[in-house]
């Protein structure tokens, strides 16, 4: 009985198995249209996603800087994981022309939100129109958008010039006081390095004359040298080498720099004129001065530390904003009488003693 009953069940089990297999067997047209529509609805869900999607484009004046390198990589970085179909980045190598090129390539290509550093912010009110005509949303970055009196025409993200300045002529005065510079007032003098073609610039060079001269009210004022650059490290050497030259009874010099390049391209014509060793020179940014800290001596002393990943990742994510929520760029920071918001970038100053700290590296 029991096995009688063991082949009843065997024999109900594989009945079950057969009748599976039939209806399996005679519905694969009907799955396979089903199948097909699925992956269908997904393919134009993904297009339609990807469709959406902002596309957004960085004009930057020099991205060989190693400034604008980190920018950009922390700007597209960011710009993607909020969703961001692409970010163009154009390098206009400091011309003009390049700048017009790409804002044409922008344009056609576009895009949702434009971001920009001139090469020469003259370009800044055909930057504007341009992008008014297309629909194209325009902020800057580092380097603002200005008309011909200086006030701001598109949101920008720039650094809070005039403090940071001041906090290199605060430290650069507290270096002279340690080292008894004024016992040699005649051969010690400070070369303000600047850049008078850029708005945000100015400011920098004016912050740290301007607090040097009020900590140090006894410095000479024929000891202070301006010398003017376009922000490369190439032309920051020549002014300087020039002004050395020009300037043979001064053996100890001071230099504050609006940024790195300016700073990198001064410590090197100091030392070819063998008068580094008694000379201090203090940059902006930090991206060029961290290796001349890490030497066993430059004259490269100190800067005012600024984070270029923190920059991109700030315009990035406004940008974001803008592009799928409507929320223009920096409106959180309009003043009164003011159309467009400026993002105030701070810094910190660093040298030899705290640099690790400020900067978390080893």
């Amino acid at each position: 009985m029991k096995k009688v009953l063991s082949m009843l069940l065997v024999l109900s089990m594989v009945s079950v198995l057969f009748i599976g297999c039939g209806k399996k067997a005679a519905e694969p047209a009907e799955n396979s249209e089903v199948t097909t529509e699925a992956a269908k609805a997904t393919t134009e869900a993904a297009t339609e996603a990807t469709a959406e999607a902002p596309l957004i484009a960085f004009i930057c004046k020099d991205l060989s800087q190693e400034w604008f390198v980190g920018t950009s990589s922390a700007m597209k970085e960011t710009a993607m994981s909020l969703g961001a179909k692409d970010v163009l980045l154009f390098d206009t190598a400091m011309s003009p022309d390049k700048y017009m090129t790409a804002l044409d390539s922008a344009i056609s290509q576009g895009v949702d939100v434009l971001i920009v550093c001139p090469p020469d912010q003259q370009l800044s009110q055909v930057t504007v129109d341009r992008c008014k005509e297309a629909g194209i949303k325009v902020m800057a970055d580092d380097d603002g958008l200005i008309d011909e009196n200086g006030k701001h025409i598109a949101p920008a993200l720039e650094l809070d010039a005039y403090v940071v300045g001041s906090s290199q002529g605060e430290w650069l005065a507290t270096y002279y006081k340690d080292n008894k510079l004024s016992e040699l007032k005649d051969k010690t003098a400070y070369m303000v390095m600047t850049m008078d073609e850029v708005s945000s610039c100015v400011p920098r060079a004016a912050g740290a004359l301007d607090t040097f001269l009020k900590i140090t009210p006894d410095f000479a004022a024929d000891k202070v040298i301006k010398a003017n650059y376009d922000g490369t490290a190439d032309k920051g050497f020549n002014v300087v080498a020039a002004t050395i030259t020009a300037n043979p009874d001064i053996t100890h010099w001071i230099v504050t720099a609006p940024n790195d390049e300016g700073a990198q391209g001064a410590t090197r014509a100091l030392e070819q004129a063998g008068i580094d060793k008694d000379a201090c020179v203090v940059g902006l940014g930090g991206y060029l001065g961290l290796d001349e800290l890490k030497k066993d001596y430059s004259a490269f002393k100190a800067f005012a530390y600024i984070d270029p990943l923190l920059d991109g990742k700030i315009a990035a994510t406004a940008a974001m904003a803008w592009a799928t929520e409507g929320v223009v760029a920096y409106s959180e920071y309009i003043k009164d009488g003011e159309e467009f918001g400026l993002y105030p970038f701070g810094a910190v100053m660093a040298d030899k003693t705290n640099y690790q700290v400020v900067m978390g590296v080893e």
